[in-house]
């Protein structure tokens, strides 16, 4: 199977196992030469004398890809010598970014920009956290539905909790979400803080 269709069969996996919003291919402002290392002692034990036309015809070049990640390398009279994946590496030059990982010839790039949508995302999900820390200290069973009420002059938070309901429904099993515009009353009152915002919330059975 291609990369690109283990990807695309696997691309829900590898997103909640990173935590990763989007997987896409890499465009071409990502320059990378493929550099073919032999290792020569491997190559020594199987090929002996033959080593050295080996590495020579791999460094220019002669070499193509074989089954099972295996290289084959050829000369100038195309006489081939076939090696398996132990026998050599695969480096790249012009790599230079700090967000690039490579691993058996894939080459991956985080992109680490924080956009708006991310960061309110982030503080759901840090709310989602403190309310199932209240349903805790609550007391209640892990099936009980609640109530939430909350009080903010935020409207950063107001905007969290009215893009992300739905999920902290689901995560912290509230039954609704209620905005006050004095402080709440409930069987518990916590005071939820995210940089220089503030917000009382309350849950009741």
């Amino acid at each position: 199977m291609k990369q690109e269709e283990l990807l695309q069969k696997y691309e829900d996996i590898i997103k909640e196992e990173i935590n990763v919003k989007e997987i896409k291919n890499l465009d071409d402002s990502i320059k990378a030469k493929k550099i073919f290392k032999p290792i020569g002692s491997q190559l020594s034990a199987k090929f002996a004398k033959d080593t050295g036309k080996i590495i020579q015809f791999g460094k220019m070049g002669n070499i193509k890809q074989g089954e099972n990640n295996q290289i084959i390398v050829f000369d100038n009279d195309w006489n081939e010598r076939t090696l398996e994946n132990s026998d050599y590496e695969i480096a790249y030059e012009w790599l230079d970014d700090n967000n690039i990982a490579i691993d058996n010839e894939i080459i991956a790039r985080l992109d680490l920009e924080i956009t708006p949508e991310l960061a309110k995302e982030w503080v759901a999900r840090e709310i989602s956290r403190f309310l199932n820390q209240m349903r805790k200290d609550a007391k209640y069973n892990v099936d009980d539905k609640v109530h939430l009420a909350y009080q903010t002059d935020s409207e950063y938070l107001m905007e969290v909790m009215a893009k992300f309901g739905e999920f902290l429904q689901d995560e912290a099993l509230i039954k609704e979400i209620s905005h006050n515009t004095r402080t709440p009353a409930g069987d518990i009152l916590a005071e939820f803080t995210s940089d220089d915002k503030m917000m009382m919330i309350a849950l009741k059975k």
